[in-house]
Order: C-alpha cells, then sequence, then structure tokens
C-alpha cells in the first residue's frame, strides 16, 4: 500500500483545520482530501478535485457511496457570481412500477441505473481542465495497492454484515479469509481497481453501455430485477441553474436546499440563543416544506417567494407559539465535498449511494450496487421540497462561507453550522466543535440530540414539550460538515467536522 493516508483513530487537530490561500477542499476521509489537493496543485480546477476526490470516496468509503450511486454537485463561478448545479440520479426502470413488497426490497428489483458516472462526466466535460483519466489515478491506486480499514468503515460494515457477504463478490471482497475485515486491515479490490481504470481510459461508454453495463444488468436480473440495457443507455446527467436566494441576515444562498434561507432567516427574526427554538425553527420549516413550497424546478419563481425573508416573517407566529412537530427523516449513506481553486471556483455537494451500506449485497465487477429504489417508488418516508445538503453564502456579491453533510441530518448539520458562523460570530474551527441535533433515527420520530449539550439544556427542551432522544457525543447520524470559510483578506480556513475524522487541507 502506497500513497493512500489512513483515517486516524480519534480526531487530529492538524486534520480538522487549515489554512490557505489559493485552493482549499474539505473531506470526510484524509485519502479524498489528498487526492482532491494533488489536482489542485497540478492546475486542475475545483471540479476536477471534486471529481477525484469522490472517486477515492468510492473506493475508501464504500458503505457511504459507490460509482453506482449518485454524483451532484453545485459550481459557483467568481466571473458571473452565478452558480448551477449538475446532478447524475439513477431513476425507475421502465418495466419498473415500483409496487415492491417486503420480498422485492431484499431482491435486484432495487437497482436502477446508475447516475454517478453521468454527473461526474457531465461536471468535468463542463469545467475540467485536466483529462478525465488523470481524475482516476487516486482512486485506482487506492483500490489496487489498499488502504488501511478504519473504524468507521468496519463499524458501517458490521452493522450491515448480514447484506455485505450475501452473495459471492461481495463474500470476497469484504470477508477475506473467510471473516469480516478488521480495523487496521488493508483492504484490496483489485476488480473495483479494473473497473475504475477502464472507467477513466473508455469514459461513460463502458459504463452505460459496454461490457461493464451488460454485467450490471444481468446480475441485477438474475436476482429479479427489472432493468435493462436500454434503461442504462437512457442515463442523462442534469444541469440546471441555481437561484442565489436572499435572507433577512442580508446573505445571499446558492443553494438547491431552499429550505435553508428560510432557516437562517427565522434564525435572525426568531433569534437562536436557546437550543429550544433553533429545534422548534427546523420542525416548523420542515413542515412548511412538505405542505407550502412548490416545486423547485417546475416554479423557480414560486419557491423563491415562498423562501424569502417576508415569508420567513410570516412563519414567525408558528415557531414562538406553535406546539412541536415530529417528523419522519431521509435515511442513506453520503459524502460531502467542499472545494475551492485558484480562480475562486467554488464546488459543493454531495455525492451517495442514496442507499442502506452494501445494498442487498448485490456487487458488480467491484462495484456495489446500491438500493436507492425507495427514493423512487414507495419511500419509507415523505421528504419536503427544498431539501438540500450543501448551501454557498455570500455578502455584497462575495462568498463568506460554504458548507455541506451528508447523512439523514444533512439539512439540520448545514443549518446549525451556518448558524453558528453567519449569526453567532463563531469561527467554522470553533463551529464543528459545538454539540449538535439532528434528525430522527427511522422509525422514532424523536430528533437525536448530542448529550455534549448538558443535563440542564436538554431538560429544559423536554420541559417545553419537546421530545428528543439523547445520543452519545459526535454521532455519525447528525452529519459531517465539511466547511470553508473566506477571510476578508483573501485567506481560505477549511474545516472537516470531527464527527467522520475527515480532513480540510489548503495551500
Amino acid at each position: 500500500m502506497t500513497g493512500v493516508p489512513a483515517r486516524p483513530a480519534r480526531p487530529d487537530p492538524e486534520h480538522v483545520s487549515a489554512t490557505g490561500r489559493r485552493g482549499m477542499i474539505s473531506t470526510s476521509h484524509p485519502a479524498a482530501s489528498a487526492a482532491g489537493l494533488a489536482v489542485l496543485r497540478r492546475g486542475g480546477g475545483a471540479v476536477d478535485a471534486y471529481v477525484a476526490a469522490a472517486a477515492v470516496q468510492t473506493v475508501v468509503e464504500p458503505t457511504m457511496t459507490t460509482l453506482a450511486g449518485g454524483f451532484s454537485v453545485t459550481v459557483y463561478d467568481p466571473d458571473t457570481r452565478q452558480s448551477r448545479l449538475v446532478a447524475g440520479m439513477g431513476g425507475l426502470p421502465a418495466a419498473e412500477k415500483g409496487d415492491l413488497d417486503d420480498g422485492a426490497r431484499l431482491s435486484g428489483r432495487t437497482v436502477v441505473p446508475p447516475g454517478w458516472v453521468s454527473g461526474a462526466h457531465a461536471a468535468w466535460a463542463r469545467w475540467g481542465r485536466l483529462s478525465w483519466a488523470e481524475l482516476f489515478a487516486d482512486a485506482v491506486v487506492a483500490a489496487r495497492e489498499g488502504f488501511v480499514a478504519d473504524q468507521l468503515l468496519w463499524g458501517w460494515a458490521f452493522a450491515f454484515r448480514m447484506a455485505a457477504g450475501r452473495y459471492q463478490e461481495g463474500y470476497e471482497t469484504w470477508f477475506p479469509g473467510g471473516h469480516l475485515f478488521r480495523v487496521g486491515e488493508v483492504l484490496r479490490q483489485p476488480a473495483l481497481a479494473r473497473t475504475i481504470e477502464r472507467l477513466a481510459e473508455q469514459g461513460p461508454e463502458y459504463f452505460y453501455e459496454g461490457e461493464f453495463a451488460k454485467r450490471y444488468v444481468e446480475t441485477a436480473r438474475q436476482h429479479g430485477g427489472l432493468i435493462t440495457l436500454d434503461d442504462m443507455e437512457a442515463v442523462r446527467a442534469v444541469e440546471i441553474p441555481v437561484q442565489s436566494l436572499p435572507t433577512a441576515t442580508g446573505h445571499e444562498l446558492h443553494t438547491i436546499g431552499v429550505l435553508h434561507p428560510l432557516l437562517l432567516s427565522l434564525s435572525s427574526l426568531v433569534g437562536t440563543d436557546d437550543l429550544y427554538s433553533r429545534m422548534r425553527i427546523v420542525e416548523e420549516v420542515w413542515a412548511y416544506g412538505l405542505d407550502e413550497i412548490p416545486d423547485v424546478f417546475a416554479s423557480p419563481e414560486a419557491a423563491r417567494t415562498a423562501v424569502s425573508p417576508e415569508a420567513a416573517e410570516r412563519l414567525v407566529p408558528r415557531v414562538v407559539h406553535g406546539k412541536p412537530r415530529p417528523f419522519d427523516p431521509m435515511n442513506a449513506g453520503t459524502n460531502a465535498i467542499v472545494v475551492v481553486d485558484e480562480r475562486g471556483m467554488i464546488a459543493h455537494g454531495t455525492h451517495s449511494s442514496s442507499s442502506t451500506a452494501f445494498g442487498v449485497g448485490l456487487m458488480t465487477d467491484g462495484v456495489i450496487m446500491p438500493r436507492p429504489i425507495t427514493l423512487f417508488a414507495d419511500p419509507w418516508v415523505k421528504i419536503p421540497v427544498g431539501w438540500g445538503t450543501s448551501l454557498l453564502a455570500t455578502r455584497d456579491g462575495k462568498p463568506v462561507y460554504v458548507a455541506g453533510s451528508p447523512s439523514i441530518s444533512a439539512v439540520q448539520n448545514v443549518y446549525q453550522n451556518a448558524v453558528n458562523v453567519l449569526q453567532r460570530g463563531m469561527t467554522a474551527l470553533e463551529s464543528v466543535n459545538q454539540p449538535l441535533f439532528g434528525a430522527s433515527v427511522y422509525p422514532s420520530r424523536r430528533p437525536i440530540v448530542e448529550a455534549s449539550f448538558g443535563e440542564a439544556v436538554l431538560d429544559e427542551v423536554e420541559r417545553r414539550g419537546l421530545g428528543i432522544t439523547r445520543v452519545s457525543p459526535w454521532e455519525l447520524e447528525i452529519g459531517s460538515c465539511q466547511a470553508i470559510a473566506f477571510g476578508d483578506d483573501g485567506s481560505l480556513h477549511g474545516v472537516a467536522d470531527p464527527r467522520r475524522i475527515g480532513q480540510a487541507v489548503g495551500y
């Protein structure tokens, strides 16, 4: 094994924060951050670094992401001061009606056309500066030469061990020598290395029309799947403009998650000095997103009006006088990345398996086949319009803070860190070290709250009628804030959330 940084057992202060002036990247794994930084130093842009880091994460964080998952990135252009989103997401196979019973939820019917490659390639085609093949060099090394399995990967694998080794390829990959891989063991994935090499050499055609596509479809159909080669060939990434949305704080947010401007505006109007108020703001905005925000893509102007500072003012009485509103969370594995390059271009977003770890246990040529079917058919829970995993805040036309987070608590995580930095006067480093609350863990509807808030604070929240589930500090389901703050002097201050023990690096 060479050139693949290991994740530390405990947060390393030198990993949690970094300062630079030319480029910066923050991810949840040191190997991914190192890959992105190397790309920036070679003259690559923010999108090149984003794709390279994301590719490494499909190797070293396979319980969170996979080449067969989804991919999204929002890109801010400093010349135009505008942002665009590129996303590749699977959809239902043409023959799939989505009427899955319990048996079908553990079958090949959960497999949908993968969007990761289409999204990554579309983003690179629009903004990339290096060659497509260059972006996968570190991912190939990590897969072929191996990397040290860390405690987080092992923990997720242990939790989903019944799926990981159900079928032969998964058994051979995750159970070397007949036993689940161990913490500290060098984990090699030669089949995945070969797939990534061919993807780098041949491009998306190999993935969606070539030999890989044929084997992917065949594997799914052998286990009851309805996906076809036509479904694979029909996959296309989408590119859409991202609105700059004003808030009552004087900031404008570049984000597809239109809940965020409402959250920040309400925090300014109601105040965020107490935990109860911050939690109630999230509850009311979530309910508003479920019932009253129009489709962001179909009616962008209507959505803009629905999340304006004026709309936030009308929600204040609900927050202040309303009763607590528990809600169901989203549940899926994800990774967040934020990057700034030398030109000032910013890339932020998430890429994801959109699935429980290892899906139903199926793999093709080293690639985990996730089960995102629940996002497109008969979902377990309803997700509000405006749910989003990252944001860029600008003021007077200049970027001041960019952040993203994975997990069921992505909205709560990004919201709390943004409030801490933009409204409560904290540095980005101070913010990621604060206790946080998150979403509920299905099937519970009580939000999780880290015990490090202290007994008195948590008792007060419960006394005021908001049911909570107390959890240990540094809970993974709270999310993982990857963020960069922009200094007035042009400096970049990156942070990586201690919850996933990643790394921020810059120069």
